[in-house]
């Protein structure tokens, strides 16, 4: 038996029979040309075909229609197939070779920053570059037509078209040399239904078509040739993990809570309407965080009644359950094409989230106001990125209370007491919680960036990543004095960063004091497997002795040894 560690793309457990489908590498030769025509008009033949491509995967996979329009947004970008069409024009070469120029300037350039979005850009380029060479060269690529509901794929990269290919075949599960959580097509598998893990290297050296693969797409192992125990005991975890599925299907109660009863509630993070379905198919109770600059990135300015619509109908999809709308997170790392963006040295401190809407008003206004109308339709609550400070809070409750006004004004219907908090992301925020506390409804602690900013450390920089650490004594002590302080209010809080839904931390959460989070729906099920295995005393217990240890090391040994009978460790 062979085990390997590589990233969760789309959880789930997967067992069955491995297909190889490993691509060897393009190799693009440059030649000169004098007929700089044909070599345009092939690069365009090459659009053309793999727009009408997109557009037939489109037609199987509506409800990703904004994935794949920023594939098709690269098809007709300046700045990337306009470039190579000057390129074949001015240095007279084949419109493979000025394709792949152009395509790795603008690879070397977005490879600058360690930033995981610009990372997940890269690989949707990457996507249309392969699309399109492969067929200037006449590349043959592989249907995956042996696949079926009991394979196993294994590739080096997998593609847009892979994924409508592996639904259509019903393959459960794939293993990837390479892959990103955050690029388009990974959304899209989550969506699926489909277990991934990415990012196991030299896959085609130690799997091989016809081997028996494990793909454990909640701890990210993948074994080949497991031996019977190991075998039987994913058998196990795959069937808990189906009849829990069953469950929040055909059973009405969907309580979630600890082994001594206490309650706990969790909710979606969601990046489109699309995903509301999970809502209900997970048994959560409503969206705790809609990533509202999604809807920017990939549609472009929305106007103020597209927006009201949007929300309008996730809340009628909802029943009653409530939506937290974050307004628009831009800057910063999430830049959208569409939208006014400033070159800076450093994005992180800039201009981004709640700073972003308060230079670009009129933009943040539409926002308010759709947000205000739609709330007729149900429990909507407004959530407001990055404040650092009482004065911004109070500046945007200024705006929220003009834009009330303008309603009125207009005789337009609008609800006038939604609730409006804020995320806790950054060190001010969360040192002066107590002065908040006076201002805000609610509160959401965004733990990605505050725990990069309290400990300065840039997760996705290979160099330090190392250093980042959610139970930092800093980090453990910052999140007891919020808790604390929150609660002692009477106001509620939550946690919607990547924490929350980490199984490998719920009971140092719990143990907090924290019973509200928010996460990627697919998570739920192993925190829910997690926290049913757990005593909520014994968690405060815990965290009591975690809070007086001086080094992370020591941290995580113990959390390692407090874990070690949760359902899906090994």
């Amino acid at each position: 038996m062979i085990i390997k560690k590589g990233a969760v793309i789309s959880n789930g457990i997967a067992i069955g029979k491995a297909l190889v489908i490993y691509r060897d590498k393009i190799s693009v030769k440059g030649y000169r040309t004098q007929d700089t025509d044909t070599e345009i008009e092939k690069l365009y033949t090459a659009v053309s075909h793999t727009s009408k491509l997109l557009d037939q995967m489109q037609l199987l996979s509506k409800r990703y229609k904004e994935l794949y329009d920023v594939y098709k947004l690269l098809l007709t970008d300046e700045s990337f197939i306009g470039k190579a069409v000057s390129m074949i024009n001015e240095e007279k070469v084949n419109a493979e070779y000025a394709f792949k120029k152009i395509t790795d300037n603008l690879m070397n350039k977005l490879s600058i920053s360690d930033n995981e979005y610009f990372q997940a850009r890269m690989h949707d380029i990457k996507d249309i570059y392969m699309y399109l060479v492969r067929y200037m060269s006449n590349i043959v690529v592989e249907n995956i037509e042996e696949a079926d509901e009991n394979s196993i794929l294994i590739f080096n990269d997998f593609t847009v078209s892979d994924i409508d290919a592996m639904i259509k075949k019903k393959v459960k599960g794939f293993v990837s040399s390479s892959g990103n959580k955050m690029s388009h097509k990974s959304i899209i598998v989550r969506e699926s239904g489909i277990v991934a893990v990415s990012n196991i290297k030299h896959t085609d050296t130690v799997i091989k078509t016809g081997d028996t693969v494990i793909v454990d797409g909640f701890l990210g192992y993948v074994s080949i040739n497991p031996d019977e125990t190991t075998l039987q005991k994913y058998k196990k975890k795959k069937d808990d993990y189906d009849n829990f599925l069953y469950s929040v299907k055909y059973e009405h109660d969907t309580t979630c809570k600890t082994k001594d009863g206490s309650i706990v509630s969790l909710y979606a993070n969601i990046n489109s309407n699309d995903e509301l379905t999970y809502i209900n198919v997970h048994g959560l109770n409503g969206v705790g965080l809609y990533r509202t600059e999604f809807l920017y990135i990939n549609n472009g300015l929305l106007s103020e009644e597209e927006q009201y619509n949007i929300y309008k109908t996730a809340l009628h999809v909802l029943h009653n359950k409530p939506l937290v709308i974050r307004t628009f997170d831009l800057g910063g790392d999430k830049i959208s094409r569409f939208m006014p963006n400033s070159i800076e040295e450093n994005p992180a401190l800039g201009l981004r989230a709640v700073r972003y809407s308060m230079k670009y008003r009129d933009f943040f206004a539409a926002q308010i106001r759709a947000v205000l109308r739609a709330g007729t339709s149900g429990d909507i609550r407004l959530l407001l990125p990055m404040i650092s400070s009482v004065d911004e809070l109070l500046e945007v409750k200024s705006i929220i209370e003009n834009e009330k006004k303008r309603l009125q004004e207009m005789n337009i219907p609008y609800r006038d007491n939604i609730p409006v908090g804020i995320m806790i992301e950054v060190p001010s925020t969360a040192a002066a919680i107590d002065r908040f506390i006076k201002y805000a409804d609610f509160f959401s602690v965004g733990t990605n960036d505050l725990i990069q900013y309290m400990i300065c450390v840039d997760r996705n920089n290979e160099d330090v990543s190392s250093l980042y650490s959610p139970v930092h004594p800093a980090i453990l002590c910052t999140l007891k004095n919020i808790y604390d302080k929150v609660s002692e209010s009477g106001k509620t809080i939550s946690i919607c960063g990547e924490l929350a839904g980490d199984g490998r931390y719920i009971a140092v959460l719990i143990g907090l004091g924290y019973r509200s989070f928010s996460m990627n729906p697919r998570s739920s099920y192993m925190i829910r497997k997690m926290l049913s295995t757990f005593s909520a005393d014994d968690c405060k217990s815990f965290v009591n002795i975690l809070l007086s240890c001086d080094t992370i090391d020591e941290i995580e040994a113990l959390i390692t040894d407090f874990n070690g009978k949760q359902i899906l460790s090994d």
